[in-house]
């Protein structure tokens, strides 16, 4: 038998990409875990009317269950088949137009260095023309990568838990400010009404009674003047409401910065768990298989950002604003996309300014963000694709 033939896997009926229980039997566990999120796991679990183990973690027993179902051609494995060829439509596309093993290996390495995985795994995974030596590569790459994703979600989990303590810290000062502002405000009420008593009776004090023994001289009786008393008043009510309009305009950006903050929070946090028990797909948006183009933001970020957009069943595509791909890139990324994004506190000016520009003339959408990290880019394309109309949010994300 020739290397190749030994090399090659079982071949698909009629050169048609194989189905989820044909694929190599160790690459059933990867498959699952990699491609799928556990909301999509639960959602079949109550198709399925799986029972599971009191007191036992849920999301391994349904792990479990459906990598050693996946194998069997049956209704659970019928089901996974038919959800990731949905969930990854787009990377079964691309993949339908190779036809080598090169071809292969190629997008395989595009999708790592892009850190795009769920997708290119699946489709190459079922690819006629995918070799046991190149599931194999994939398999170990997806296998390291795990790790490396695990040890990665601690982090977040820990930043999360960061991000709740410098909001209660911020919490505790925005109410001993607004303690000290409603002390100051009622101290200058009373001022002000002081000063207007005082400035009331400077206006209407009568005139002194003469004595008697001023008629008998030629001299007038000498008057108080108050205009300079009156001047003096006025200009201290003027410093007190405008030290009155100051504490007030401060009140006013704490409190808006602790809603930005709750909200943002709030969208970090579902953006991690990647899931929601009221509702099936998990998701707080469905993009519907639509692109989205980000901007400049910190190249580390991508990859994570990306894997959201994968999980709202959406499309990510990054220029980083003319750090290393040309400006002139932009006109032919905006064209791809669906929609644009950018955080406005890492991105340069002439990009942004571009961005608008060729938004403008395509009649796209763009959205600014407020910074470069998860949850503000959560929060914003929530707000942003809401009043585009180009997805809708769950209820069980917006309370």
């Amino acid at each position: 038998m020739c290397e190749a033939c030994a090399n090659a896997l079982p071949p698909a009926p009629q050169a048609v990409r194989r189905r989820l229980w044909e694929v190599s039997l160790g690459s059933h566990c990867s498959v699952v875990g990699t491609c799928l999120t556990l909301a999509d796991l639960r959602a079949l679990s109550r198709k399925l009317n799986l029972s599971v183990r009191e007191g036992f973690p849920v999301d391994y027993q349904l792990h479990g269950y459906f990598a050693q179902n996946a194998s069997k051609g049956e209704r659970a494995a019928k089901l996974l088949n038919k959800l990731l060829d949905r969930r990854h439509a787009a990377a079964i596309r691309r993949a339908r137009a190779l036809k080598s093993e090169r071809e292969l290996e190629a997008y395989w390495s595009e999708a790592k260095e892009a850190g795009d995985i769920p997708g290119p795994y699946w489709a190459i995974l079922t690819h006629p023309a995918v070799t046991r030596d190149l599931s194999e590569i994939m398999f170990a790459d997806v296998h390291m990568l795990l790790h490396l994703v695990g040890a990665s979600n601690r982090a977040d989990i820990r930043r999360l838990g960061r991000f709740e303590e410098q909001v209660a810290v911020l919490e505790e000062k925005l109410a001993t400010q607004q303690r000290r502002h409603r002390q100051r405000v009622d101290s200058r009420d009373r001022t002000i009404s002081a000063l207007q008593t005082e400035l009331r009776l400077a206006t209407e004090r009568p005139r002194e009674a003469v004595k008697p023994t001023a008629f008998l001289s030629d001299e007038p009786a000498p008057q108080r003047d108050t205009s300079a008393d009156i001047a003096r008043l006025e200009a201290r009510a003027a410093r007190s409401a405008a030290i009155i309009d100051d504490q007030q305009s401060r009140i006013d950006e704490l409190t808006q910065a602790l809603v930005t903050l709750r909200e943002e929070n709030r969208a970090l946090e579902l953006a991690l768990l990647r899931e929601n028990p009221e509702e099936d797909s998990g998701c707080p948006f469905d993009l519907g298989g639509r692109c989205l183009l980000y901007v400049g933001g910190r190249q580390k970020m991508v990859p994570h950002l990306r894997s959201l957009v994968e999980a709202w069943n959406g499309q990510l595509i990054h220029h980083d604003g003319g750090k290393e791909r040309s400006i002139d890139e932009l006109a032919g990324a905006v064209v791809k996309a669906d929609a644009v994004v950018f955080p406005t506190d890492c991105v340069s000016h002439g990009a942004a300014l571009k961005v608008k520009r060729l938004c403008r003339q395509s009649m796209k959408p763009y959205f600014p963000l407020r910074s470069s990290g998860v949850a503000s880019f959560v929060a914003g394309l929530r707000e942003g694709l809401d009043d585009a109309g180009v997805a809708t949010a769950t209820t069980g994300f917006i309370e």
